[in-house]
């Protein structure tokens, strides 16, 4: 995961080496990348394609590796973090852009399909996750919350940490899931570009979702990287987890 690759700036290894450094109390998982199986089940063969002439499908297919490692252990019972880059909420079927290349979260779902038949993905991120809502349109078995992601009309910027929370807790109304995805992006944080949410709030947004899954899917759950860009990224994953496991 902390290899360089050709990519933005801003997507770089230290968003994964400098939190692993503060989660050393917490078990490591070494995940293995994703089979072209794996990853054909959500993506076109001109897509993949394209990812491997670009020199990423490597780093692609691993962090998609990461997040099926993830999802498995939360099928088996163990809430999980990957802990993974690039990210991938706004690769679809047959394109990505935003520093997406394969799609993790899909990747994970549909690998887990035969266990977790009704999934919950609540993506968190600043940014909507329009890769995933391509992915899963007319799927009713699964359900994806994006709280207040930025939209063409600007009503985030009328958010506050409360109402942005009572959306988290609200994505669990009117449907029963076997297991809840997150889509953990960290962009949303009061010094990154959303400027919203402080490191504390992460706690509660993780405790809302565990409390969510422990009534909803015997506590099924899973989160995996998105976004989240600022120097504080490893606090805020540390205090979402915090709430999380």
């Amino acid at each position: 995961m902390e290899k360089r690759y050709p990519t933005n700036p801003v997507e770089n290894p230290d968003r994964v080496s400098l939190p692993a450094e503060m989660l050393e109390e917490f078990e490591f998982i070494e995940p293995i990348p994703a089979d072209l199986e794996d990853i054909a089940r959500v993506h076109g063969p001109e897509h993949i394609g394209r990812v491997k002439a670009s020199g990423l499908y490597d780093a692609a297919a691993l962090a998609a590796g990461g997040a099926i490692c993830a999802a498995e252990q939360a099928v088996g019972g163990d809430p999980a973090f990957a802990l993974i880059r690039p990210p991938g909420h706004h690769a679809s079927s047959n394109r990505a852009w935003g520093m997406c290349f394969f799609n993790s979260m899909a990747i994970a779902v549909q690998k887990i399909r035969p266990k977790a038949k009704r999934v919950l993905i609540i993506d968190i991120d600043l940014h909507f996750g329009d890769g995933t809502v391509s992915i899963f349109r007319g799927d009713r078995n699964v359900k994806i919350v994006n709280p207040w992601s930025v939209d063409e009309n600007f009503e985030y910027l009328n958010m506050d940490q409360s109402r942005y929370l009572a959306q988290v807790k609200e994505a669990f109304l009117g449907f029963d899931c076997d297991i809840v995805g997150v889509s953990a992006g960290f962009d949303t944080y009061l010094e990154d570009w959303g400027g919203l949410l402080k490191r504390e709030d992460y706690r509660e947004i993780g405790k809302a979702i565990r409390e969510g899954a422990e009534e909803e899917c015997m506590g099924r759950r899973f989160a995996l990287l998105e976004g989240g860009y600022h120097p504080d990224l490893g606090w805020c994953i540390k205090s979402f987890i915090e709430g999380f496991r």
